[in-house]
């Protein structure tokens, strides 16, 4: 599956190219609009919680959403998905994803999530200044994570995606620009990030099972 996916991108890069291209015309005003979205999520997310917050006690969330299991984890994975164009860290939708779902179904749909959001930083990182952003803000870690590369490709693509306190989008971008394939991409970030998160999911969710008695 994930190599029939892999081919379907590849033979559809001019497609997304061009259609980049156009996207990076207007990068600024995409960047203000994507930044005004989620600044409005997030205020209408505070506002609802302060002023409702039994809404978003654990069991509260778990019961709304096992009645509505497959449209919430379509959400998700759309969310966790675009996640890749905001350069923000997976942990967050990681740890509110096991509030209000069921293991299992959380760790696969987060799992396919990881290929599609790291699928648009290899592609796209350039049309949307990622290279920009690492660059200045992560300068040595660009140069040794591009030294290691190098050396051993998967190894490091894998055990890079593990490590919780770096961002595996970098790695991803460092991969897109030393041409490595998106296949081995794509195997290394799931290896690494289905690790770390398997461990999120499941330790998380038995750790607030026994604390709030979720069922």
């Amino acid at each position: 599956m994930l190599i029939v996916y892999s081919q379907w991108i590849d033979q559809n890069r001019y497609n997304w190219a061009n259609f980049f291209q156009v996207i990076n015309k207007n990068s600024e005003s995409i960047n203000f609009v994507g930044l005004a979205f989620w600044l409005g999520i997030i205020g209408i997310s505070l506002s609802l919680y302060f002023l409702y917050p039994e809404l978003f006690a654990p069991q509260q969330l778990r019961n709304l959403f096992s009645e509505n299991l497959v449209p919430g984890l379509s959400l998700y994975f759309l969310v966790s998905t675009l996640r890749g164009f905001t350069l923000i860290p997976s942990t967050p939708f990681v740890f509110a994803g096991i509030l209000i779902f069921p293991p299992w179904p959380l760790f696969i749909v987060n799992f396919i999530a990881v290929y599609t959001s790291s699928a648009i930083v290899y592609y796209m990182a350039r049309a949307i200044k990622f290279d920009r952003y690492f660059h200045e803000k992560y300068p040595q870690k660009i140069e040794k994570l591009t030294q290691l590369l190098r050396k051993k490709e998967l190894p490091v693509i894998s055990i890079w995606g593990f490590l919780p306190m770096v961002p595996t989008d970098m790695i991803v971008y460092v991969c897109s620009v030393l041409r490595i394939s998106v296949l081995k991409t794509l195997i290394g970030t799931s290896i690494g990030e289905g690790a770390i998160c398997a461990i999120y999911i499941f330790g998380g969710y038995y750790t607030l099972s026994s604390i709030f008695n979720i069922a």
